[in-house]
């Protein structure tokens, strides 16, 4: 199996519920080596649970002043950037992409463009899979996530100040995810929200069940 991240000490991680994680593993090409690209810290559930799968398992954590940084530069700039930070090889295609709370710390124009960096490395089987607030009301915790099972994940305070967060409802996510499509998206205890994505370039919208 192999990885791609940084050693780190972990916080003590407490158990998340997870109604959509299960639907994320169906149907996995298992006769290949599966590439598994996690948007967070590196997670010490996460390498425990892929060690059941021959997988190649990436690690890219961007930092609060890096995201902040990005966001700040002209399109082109913040490409580059997310496309040096990912470092996938020529040709490679995700099987599954752990968005964890990503998404809400990009705005518009910047979450365009990490798309566009990651989309070379999308094909009809990639899944991803995204946590998420539905209004601007909502707090979302500042947490890094992993995964203990298949019903379970896991979260634990980050260290430092939280970053800006810039809030998508389902509808503005919907249209900004562009080749990615929400299939099934459902609340979480505590108000927050999981989606699971799938790669959908035909512009029909497929029929999922929404919250």
């Amino acid at each position: 199996m192999l990885r791609s991240y940084a050693q780190a000490v972990e916080p003590m991680p407490v158990a998340l519920q997870t109604n959509l994680m299960p639907m994320l593993f169906e149907r996995l090409r298992v006769d290949k080596q599966l590439v598994v690209l996690d948007m967070g810290p590196a997670s010490g559930a996460t390498v425990k649970f892929f060690n059941q799968f021959r997988c190649r398992l990436s690690f890219v954590d961007f930092g609060g002043e890096e995201l902040l940084s990005q966001q700040e530069a002209e399109h082109d700039e913040m490409l580059s950037c997310f496309r040096s930070a990912l470092n996938l090889k020529p040709g490679t295609k995700v099987d599954l992409c752990l968005f964890w709370d990503l998404f809400n710390y990009l705005d518009q124009t910047a979450l365009r463009a990490f798309l566009e960096a990651l989309e070379p490395y999308v094909d009809r089987n990639t899944r991803g899979h995204c946590l998420g607030v539905l209004t601007s009301r909502s707090s979302l915790p500042f947490y890094q996530y992993g995964i203990g099972s298949l019903t379970s994940l896991t979260q634990a305070d980050r260290h430092g100040q939280q970053w800006p967060v810039h809030p998508h409802s389902l509808r503005d996510l919907s249209s900004l995810l562009g080749y990615f499509e929400i299939r099934k998206s459902r609340l979480m205890q505590d108000g927050r929200a999981e989606y699971l994505l799938s790669e959908n370039r035909d512009p029909k919208p497929a029929a999922g069940q929404f919250l």
